[in-house]
């Protein structure tokens, strides 16, 4: 968190892109799989607007705004890889299933 990103990636698409790279022979070395980067004040903005009700704080001060170092998932999209998940299903599906569990309200 010291560079002020984050980066999220759905637990399907995870397991997705490890039998994928298996799978294919052209595939090689290292990759990064990640779904979804941005701020800390990008994702309390995204939540406070998406779940109202958890009035969640959208003022950081001097943190920055936008992300200061963004990971890239290029190698793996190159391959012919793509993301399931973008931040809104990912949230949604946690927010559900805390409520299931009696988490959140």
């Amino acid at each position: 968190m010291l560079t002020g990103s984050f980066v999220i990636t759905h637990v399907e698409d995870i397991c997705r892109a490890q039998i994928f790279l298996a799978e294919k022979e052209s595939a090689s070395g290292r990759y990064i799989c990640c779904g979804v980067n941005f701020s800390v004040p990008e994702l309390a903005k995204f939540l406070n607007k998406r779940y109202p009700e958890y009035k969640v704080p959208t003022d950081f001060g001097d943190f920055p705004s936008k992300a200061k170092v963004m990971l890239s998932s290029q190698k793996l999209i190159n391959e012919g890889f793509s993301f399931k998940y973008g931040l809104e299903e990912i949230y949604d599906q946690t927010i559900a299933y805390c409520k299931a569990k009696g988490m959140l309200n």
